[in-house]
């Protein structure tokens, strides 16, 4: 090709990406969710959903992709276009699948582009109200007088599964763990009494600890929690050094325009900052944060390295 012509056609290639860039959105915006419905990824989505969609002046659609520990929405999401109308939430599980996988559909840090650290919250140790411990003293020693006769739900990669094994480690004992599509699902059995106990974001957790369907003994946070004010820190219950939460972050396909990726950020930092969104984030005990690409990297980065550490001496073996 003659040299003027593909330096002609690089810019006009440039000019075209800026216009449709400046023009975004002009139709409605995929949001995949990789989780089921319920969870606390899809609880957090639900309540920036309308704010986002009134900010960019489009629909933001929901589309719930549950499984695999995140993995079947995540794949989905980075064969998408680049063009800013798929986008995806992602969870701790983001950053744990690195570790629990052996070969991901995707490379977790090249094949997305991040734009917004959205929020985060707590987990919670939540067990039948029918059992007998009544602090996480009393049920630590329960664990050890049983823990080869126990197993826990979770939603393996979840915040909850983190907090469960990083227990196991801190006490010294070693539970078999039941894996469910999503910790919503989860809890719904521990609900039920089919399973006795699990570590959980606050967020799924809260509704049934108020409706005294749940017995939270346990919060692995610095602080309470203004919606479950009542339940005391790992720290004031014996446990140091002990906080885990689940965060959630807004990302694109990789080589979405930075435009894109700025405007849809902005938007989301005007959405965490309405009264209506924070109401919905408090109520179900999420903080939220705002935190721009650049942290959102680190933040992603910083946890693949921390959960390795603990998923590894937790002798978690990588499936497939």
């Amino acid at each position: 090709m003659n040299p003027m012509r593909f330096f002609a056609l690089a810019i006009f290639s440039l000019i075209a990406a800026q216009a449709s860039a400046q023009q975004y959105p002009a139709r409605p915006i995929r949001l995949i969710v990789p989780a089921a419905p319920g969870g606390g990824t899809d609880i957090t989505a639900r309540s920036y959903q309308q704010a986002l969609q009134e900010g960019l002046g489009q629909p933001v659609l929901i589309e719930n992709r549950g499984g695999a520990g995140g993995m079947i929405g995540t794949a989905e999401a980075a064969k998408a276009a680049p063009d800013g109308y798929t986008l995806l939430m992602v969870y701790v599980s983001h950053a744990t699948n690195v570790t629990l996988v052996r070969k991901l559909p995707y490379d977790t840090l090249a094949d997305f582009v991040p734009i917004t650290l959205i929020s985060h919250e707590p987990t919670v140790l939540v067990t039948h109200p029918s059992h007998p411990a009544k602090s996480l003293a009393e049920f630590t020693a329960w664990v050890k007088q049983n823990e080869g006769k126990l197993s826990y739900a979770t939603d393996p990669g979840s915040a909850g599964f983190l907090a469960a094994e990083l227990y196991l480690q801190k006490v010294g004992a070693k539970v078999q763990y039941i894996p469910y599509k999503g910790s919503g699902p989860a809890a719904a059995d521990v609900v039920a009494n089919h399973v006795p106990y699990m570590w959980s974001v606050i967020s799924i957790v809260t509704p049934y600890a108020k409706g005294g369907r749940l017995k939270p003994l346990a919060i692995a946070a610095e602080k309470r929690a203004a919606a479950l004010p009542e339940v005391p820190t790992t720290a004031e219950a014996g446990i140091s050094d002990f906080a885990v939460s689940g965060w959630y972050g807004l990302v694109a396909p990789a080589k979405t325009p930075r435009a894109v990726v700025d405007r849809v950020h902005a938007e989301m930092v005007k959405a965490l900052k309405s009264p209506a969104v924070l109401e919905r984030l408090a109520a179900s005990g999420s903080l939220p944060i705002g935190g721009g690409p650049d942290e959102l990297d680190r933040h992603v980065r910083s946890e693949i390295a921390r959960w390795n550490k603990v998923l590894t001496a937790a002798g978690i073996q990588p499936t497939n």
